[in-house]
């Protein structure tokens, strides 16, 4: 995309990033660039606050998409995005169909799903009555105890510890003395990502609240008034409350890992597709929070201003992250930084730490938003102060824990089958492809060796496995066998297991995620693949795998 004229820029969304990359490429790229936004639904949720709503504390308010867009002097579509010829530089809109672009950012959200059988999933808007329904049976003693849960995944934890604070402080100002509230989640230590100081004191304030916080434990199944956590523990539960686990739309010729997420570089590209970015929770950076969504578009925005011929040293996306704690009372504001470093600073305060202290953080969106609704959405009277600027990056090994993968298999599994290891039932010599490679000839190569799957590997390094499921997706968006490129359909950032892991642990994963290969490997090589026929082959391993998974 060179700089001598007006560059098309199609935005697909219409949630946080994509609004925050909308505005920042009008301020930045000015008339460079022609804007047009593309998104489903005609309105924009500002879903934050959604966990005040059932308690009277702050309705979710909407807007229109075609205002929003009019203020950055973009069009709107009412569409969404399904596939993308990157080579033609056609995304395909339904409905609408071809639509060309110069740059095209992909910032469709990602969409949630059951995490726990048995429990109330709370998405946000559309569960408020359910909510509802639940304080109605606290009061009239149907229900006594409930458990607020977090699962596995990438998820954002805060709304569970929301949902629990304000949970007690509703049932305290009606003085109910026998219901108790307790809090599950795979974290270390409360809102672990928010550093030490902010732990801390989180973790004071469930205990003043006599919330019983319960830490690395992973919820699985709710039935019978009891929750049933991963490995056998159980805790009385009337009810239970989950947060939902987060999958991203599939997106024909984009590479998505097996949850659907794009990985994109720190400046939101999506790497061997030209012209075409990512942000915001369709990416797979693992926390997904609406401050953090902004930052990834403003980044992303500023790559793209530079390709559109914008004289800048586009930045990288480097998250802080800040949260706004609600708890019933007076909201508590959360800032966490890079740990262990000289800056490090974790904070909880009742005082704004930003402007404007809304929960939605966006360095355009959020004073944008502050100005429509006459300042409703800022919490707080402004400080004197412009606030306290943050620009140290999270650590990335909490990031990482984010994505709370499920624990090792217990150790009576592991004894029971402790000859059986991956590395005895996989398929080796595994079928190794480039990303560059066309699906005809790996299909070809597949059907020769009769095998279900290709390990993708750039410079020996494994970068994504292509299944058939991948090939049957190419097929149904009538891609031609000779055009296609493995690096667009192929599933990246694989799930991978090494050859001396225990087959629990490979059926673990490939049960909880819903694939069927897993790349093996060693010293970062990949050396097979083993498929859940392997494993149900060599493994007797009856109810205790499926329970609740």
């Amino acid at each position: 995309m060179d700089g001598g004229s007006r560059k098309k820029v199609v935005i697909a969304g219409g949630g946080v990033a994509a609004l925050e990359a909308m505005l920042a490429l009008r301020e930045l790229a000015e008339e460079r660039v022609d804007i047009e936004l593309y998104a489903p639904d005609p309105r924009f949720w500002h879903r934050p606050l959604a966990v005040a709503e059932p308690f009277d504390r702050g309705p979710v308010r909407h807007f229109d998409l075609s205002e929003l867009a009019l203020e950055a002097g973009a069009g709107f579509v009412p569409s969404s995005l399904v596939s993308v010829d990157a080579d033609r530089r056609l995304a395909y809109m339904a409905p609408g169909g071809a639509v060309p672009y110069d740059a095209l950012l992909i910032a469709c959200g990602a969409a949630p799903t059951r995490a726990v059988d048995g429990a109330i999933t709370f998405r946000g808007p559309a569960d408020t009555a359910r909510i509802r329904e639940l304080l109605a049976e606290l009061e009239d003693g149907a229900a006594r105890h409930v458990v607020f849960a977090v699962p596995a995944g990438a998820v954002w934890s805060l709304p569970a510890y929301e949902l629990a604070l304000m949970t007690t402080a509703w049932v305290k100002e009606r003085g109910l003395e026998d219901v108790t509230v307790a809090l599950v989640t795979p974290e270390e230590q409360p809102l672990r990502l928010f550093g030490r100081d902010a732990s801390r004191a989180v973790q004071e304030l469930l205990d003043e609240n006599e919330i019983a916080t319960h830490l690395r434990a992973y919820p699985a199944d709710a039935r019978d008034g009891e929750l049933i956590l991963v490995g056998g523990g159980i805790l009385p539960a009337d009810r239970v409350v989950a947060l939902p686990r987060l999958h991203g739309p599939w997106i024909g010729g984009i590479p998505q890992t097996f949850d659907g997420f794009i990985p994109v570089d720190t400046h939101g590209r999506v790497q061997g597709i030209p012209g075409v970015y990512a942000a915001g929770d369709i990416t797979s950076f693992p926390v997904k929070q609406g401050g953090l969504a902004a930052q990834q578009a403003d980044a992303a925005a500023e790559a793209i201003a530079a390709e559109a011929g914008v004289e800048l040293d586009p930045r990288p996306f480097e998250p802080v992250l800040r949260g706004l704690l609600l708890t019933g009372g007076a909201p508590h504001y959360l800032r966490g930084e890079r740990e262990g470093s000289a800056a490090e600073r974790s904070e909880a305060s009742l005082e704004p730490l930003w402007w404007p202290p809304a929960k939605l953080v966006g360095r355009r969106l959020a004073p944008l938003l502050a100005r429509l609704t006459s300042g409703e959405l800022a919490l707080e009277p402004q400080p004197e102060t412009e606030g306290v600027p943050v620009e140290v990056p999270l650590e990335e090994e909490l990031t990482a824990r984010a994505a709370g993968r499920l624990p090792e298999p217990s150790a009576d599994w592991v004894d029971e089958l402790e000859a059986q290891r991956v590395g005895d039932v996989m398929t080796p010599d595994p079928l190794l492809v480039a990303p560059e490679d066309t699906l005809g000839e790996v299909a070809e190569r597949l059907a020769e060796r009769d095998l279900g799957s290709a390990l993708v590997v750039e410079y020996g390094r494994l970068i994504g496995i292509l299944t058939s499921r991948d090939l049957l997706r190419a097929v149904a968006g009538r891609v031609h066998p000779s055009d296609g490129r493995v690096r667009q359909w192929m599933t990246a950032e694989p799930l991978t297991v090494r050859p001396s892991a225990a087959l629990p642990a490979a059926a673990l994963l490939m049960t909880e995620h819903g694939i069927h290969h897993l790349p093996v490997v060693e010293d970062d090589r990949p050396v097979g693949v083993v498929g859940m026929r392997d494993v149900v082959r060599s493994t007797s391993l009856g109810a205790g795998i499926g329970l609740g998974l």
